[in-house]
């Protein structure tokens, strides 16, 4: 669902992404969590056409999020943004869905996928693994002093440095 807002203010450079993000992550997350929901990430970036603040939500217990569960935060989120204005300049907001095939890029999403199936894509060819891509158990998530392991089919293990993966996903069914 997008939402445009400030149409005709220009974004100005006095904010940086990082400031945006957590700024609308703290008035977000109320008015997610009042719904039910969870934030499962948020970015504020530029699509060439325009600015967008996406939120992606998940639902705790696992159920799928539907157009309708989107609409309604939508509908939660943008007055408070309205009202308090954290990003300078037009914007438009979309909310939507992680899907089964979830990227996990920070540390809380690791750790939800410990002893999970996860695909993994490098990005340099792997000889343990035949290519930059592969799908194995996450059996300990990589920190800024420590590798990622990885259980492979079979049972053999492989270790990757953080700097050696482009992208983890997870693989629910």
């Amino acid at each position: 669902m997008n939402k445009n807002k400030n149409k005709d203010k220009p974004r100005a450079k006095t904010q940086s992404k990082k400031q945006i993000e957590q700024a609308a992550q703290k008035l977000a997350r109320p008015e997610v969590e009042s719904l039910g929901y969870e934030i499962w990430d948020l970015e504020y970036y530029n699509d060439g056409a325009e600015w967008l603040l996406e939120i992606t939500i998940e639902n705790p217990a696992g159920a799928p999020i539907s157009f309708e569960d989107c609409e309604k935060v939508t509908h939660a989120v943008g007055p408070a943004l309205d009202k308090a204005d954290p990003i300078e300049g037009s914007y438009c907001l979309a909310v939507g869905s992680p899907g089964l095939n979830r990227e996990l890029k920070n540390e809380n999403h690791l750790t939800k996928y410990i002893n999970k199936e996860v695909a993994v894509k490098l990005f340099a060819n792997n000889e343990a693994v035949g290519g930059k891509s592969f799908e194995a158990v996450l059996k300990e998530a990589g920190g800024p002093e420590k590798d990622f392991v990885f259980e492979l089919p079979g049972g053999a293990k492989l270790e990757a440095a953080k700097k050696e993966i482009a992208h983890i996903y997870a693989r629910d069914a």
